[in-house]
């Protein structure tokens, strides 16, 4: 399958050197052999022949049924009260995060963990709230990095998120408050979303809520703490709910479910969709191999849950490929450079209270994977014979998932990456680390539930289950974040900028110091005024963007005015709290020097500085 190989014979030279060409002769010999020795089709012979395995002894030995039966009348999550069910759980998890995100609970709606990726977040999902009631086809066609388009789509767009919290920015609600909302909802609904999950297939309430926390409290979570979008792993427990469900009822509806979900995780975080969409491959097929016989009905509705993903996912995407036209796509290196070792699952994030001398030891940047030694325990009781299908699909997923994680030191991520074009828009594939986590919970609740099936006395089984949940969360406890305080209101300044702008088209602004990587207080700042910027801050640069920063390391020369002539910027904003004194006083005395060319508009005080607005000519 690597390399192929040569025969000479007769003076010609047959040379098989791709796996494609190798299959072809597969293909060609194989129906040689059918018509020339007909026998039973496979597809008629197979299901014959693994129904005549399940009728073994060896099977009865090996094989245990999917669900656990319960043993109380109470321990059946899905079948009786279900709401109160749901309520109960999203109330648990609410409280729980509170507790694993403190102090956050007590700063929602004036601070955030990081002045970086939080703001460009809190950008993003402003500009599709702006954008969506009036010109949603430009949606993607942020303010930033002008004069470029399609910009919402060089990073995360998180379109799903956005969409839900809309209506509270429409209201008014404060930015910050919003963005601390769509975070801890990330942390609750993981949780709640796997509870549903294992409680369905195990019956099981003390499995599924210790599945739930395992999940939502990943040490990995705490590691990536202000990355917004890789908090929002909910739809992932969700998709598979739906998934069993389609395989349980075949109903459209379950169908239809399951593509939304799916589409909700690749508009939510593309790296987890893109995993989720390989990860369903594997365990759905495994799960409807196991099926044997899966009838036309439900392949007709797990087809129109593909099609309605695709139709939700498709103006993403094509944004997406417009955007990969101008900065390119992420380079093997990369990934390589990035891809995980098997040492590295012995690294917790250096926060981590218990283990956290573990990461500089056994992690590198992005590579902290350590998933918790209670998750790993449990799941190994439920792999521990007899097994059952669903069992085997999610230790199949959890494989394929840890090969994933290793990225270009494993054979699976290497074959994907050279075969599937997502995966080319991809750098760390470690972050794959989210489904081991996932089908750790998910075996982990089958172990609880294995474990209770021994224990006659309600009560035990009660202990056993809280026992096992607070094990976890003092395993991924974190050391309290340190809070950064957001302004819930812009500098004055942009008020003389709208002033002097009146009613005419919106202006492209220049948000000085201009430097890479530390321009998103602007983006931040723009949510409030939502003029155009040439600054940017995003996962890509475009190459413009890099040339105009070059050309303004000797702002207010030549070069940098017609540098920004020619992108069209009317004003320049020189902010003096982001400059050291000295240097803010020696740059306004060159901008007077040049006074033909900029015209002060306005001066403000800020932060304890001074903030200026320049007209260019």
């Amino acid at each position: 399958m690597s390399g192929g190989f040569r025969i000479r014979m007769a003076g010609l030279r047959f040379s098989l050197t791709s796996p494609y060409r190798l299959l072809l002769w597969a293909i060609a010999i194989g129906l040689v052999r059918h018509f020339a020795a007909p026998a039973i089709p496979i597809y008629r012979d197979l299901p014959c022949r693994l129904a005549a395995w399940r009728r073994s002894a060896a099977y009865s030995a090996f094989v245990a049924p999917d669900i656990i039966q319960p043993s109380d009348a109470t321990e059946q999550p899905s079948g009786h009260r279900p709401l109160g069910f749901l309520m109960g759980l999203l109330f648990l998890f609410t409280v729980l995060t509170a507790v694993m995100t403190y102090p956050q609970v007590r700063r929602m709606g004036d601070a955030v963990s990081d002045p970086g990726d939080p703001l460009l977040n809190m950008w993003a999902m402003s500009w599709i709230a702006h954008e969506l009631p009036t010109a949603p086809t430009h949606v993607f066609d942020g303010n930033i990095f002008a004069p470029e388009r399609g910009t919402l789509a060089y990073s995360e767009t998180l379109l799903a998120p956005a969409v839900f919290v809309a209506p509270l920015l429409w209201m008014g609600v404060s930015r910050v408050l919003v963005y601390n909302l769509v975070f801890v909802s990330g942390f609750i609904f993981s949780g709640v979303g796997t509870a549903l999950l294992v409680g369905e297939l195990t019956r099981n309430t003390g499995a599924a809520i210790v599945a739930g926390i395992i999940f939502a409290y990943l040490p990995f979570r705490f590691d990536h703490y202000p990355q917004l979008q890789l908090q929002q792993a909910q739809w992932i427990p969700l998709a598979l709910w739906s998934f069993h469900r389609v395989m349980r009822r075949g109903r459209l509806r379950d169908g239809l479910w399951l593509g939304a979900f799916v589409a909700g995780q690749v508009l939510s975080c593309m790296y987890y969709g893109i995993f989720l969409a390989s990860y369903l491959v594997v365990v759905g097929g495994a799960l409807m191999l196991a099926k044997m016989s899966v009838s036309r009905a439900r392949l007709g509705v797990l087809a129109a849950g593909v099609a309605l993903a695709v139709a939700l996912v498709a103006p993403a995407g094509t944004a997406y490929l417009a955007a990969h036209e101008v900065v390119g796509e992420r380079g093997a290196e990369e990934a390589i450079v990035f891809s995980a070792t098997w040492r590295n699952y012995l690294a917790a994030p250096g926060t981590n209270r218990l283990y956290g001398w573990s990461a500089e030891r056994f992690g590198a940047i992005e590579r902290r994977l350590f998933p918790g030694l209670v998750a790993v325990t449990l799941a190994a009781v439920a792999l521990w014979p007899p097994w059952s299908p669903i069992r085997a699909a999610y230790a199949l997923g959890l494989v394929f998932a840890v090969n994933l994680t290793l990225g270009f030191n494993a054979s699976t991520y290497r074959f994907l990456y050279e075969h599937a074009a997502p995966f080319r828009a991809l750098r760390i594939p470690p972050l794959a680390v989210i489904l081991v986590g996932f089908s750790l919970a998910v075996l982990a609740g089958f172990g609880i539930a294995r474990m209770s099936a021994v224990l006659k006395a309600q009560r035990a089984r009660a202990a056993l289950a809280l026992v096992c949940g607070v094990a976890v969360m003092v395993e991924g406890c974190s050391t309290p974040v340190s809070l950064t305080t957001i302004p819930g209101a812009p500098p004055p300044i942009y008020s003389d900028l709208l002033r002097d702008i009146g009613d005419s088209s919106p202006a492209t602004i220049i948000d000085v110091p201009m430097i890479i990587g530390q321009d998103q207080t602007y983006m931040y700042y723009s949510t409030f005024h939502w003029q155009t910027l040439v600054n940017g801050y995003s996962g890509f640069f475009p190459p413009s963007y890099l040339r105009l920063v070059a050309a303004m390391r000797e702002f207010p020369d030549a070069r940098s005015l017609d540098a920004l002539r020619s992108r069209g910027a009317r004003y320049a904003v020189i902010h003096g709290e982001r400059l050291a004194p000295e240097e803010y006083q020696q740059l306004i005395r060159a901008i007077d020097a040049c006074r033909c060319e900029l015209t002060l508009v306005a001066r403000r005080a800020w932060q304890d500085r001074e903030i200026s607005l320049y007209r260019l000519q």
